[in-house]
């Protein structure tokens, strides 16, 4: 049996599972979404505790970040950060990373950020 990358996933032997994990990604074309979704998780690490938990990104699809928070208050002064945190973003996750940030169109009431 031959162990070549370019064989069907089906025609192989035994495989590495991050590899048949990355090879299914490709295959149905989710790569490019699944490594613009990890740059939600770094949330916390660019706004800091304090704002983190009082706000959430929500998404992010072609640059553009989807948030919302849990009072008007958080919202304005989300808003006057907007070009600090997109500029963390890219520091952090790479340039063109994030490049505009959209507030979610209908916000969930009375939720809670805090873990």
């Amino acid at each position: 049996m031959s162990d070549r990358r370019d064989d069907p996933p089906g025609r192989r032997g035994l495989q590495p599972i991050g590899r048949l994990l990355d090879e299914t990604l490709d295959l149905l074309g989710l790569r490019e979404r699944t490594q613009e979704r990890r740059v939600l998780a770094r949330w916390a690490d660019i706004v800091g505790p304090e704002i983190a938990g009082h706000s959430r990104a929500v998404d992010i699809q072609g640059g553009i970040l989807i948030i919302e928070a849990d009072h008007g208050a958080w919202r304005q002064e989300l808003t006057m950060l907007m070009p600090r945190i997109i500029e963390k973003f890219n520091s952090l996750c790479g340039e063109g990373t994030v490049t505009d940030i959209q507030w979610r169109e209908r916000p969930q009431r009375g939720r809670s950020f805090r873990s």
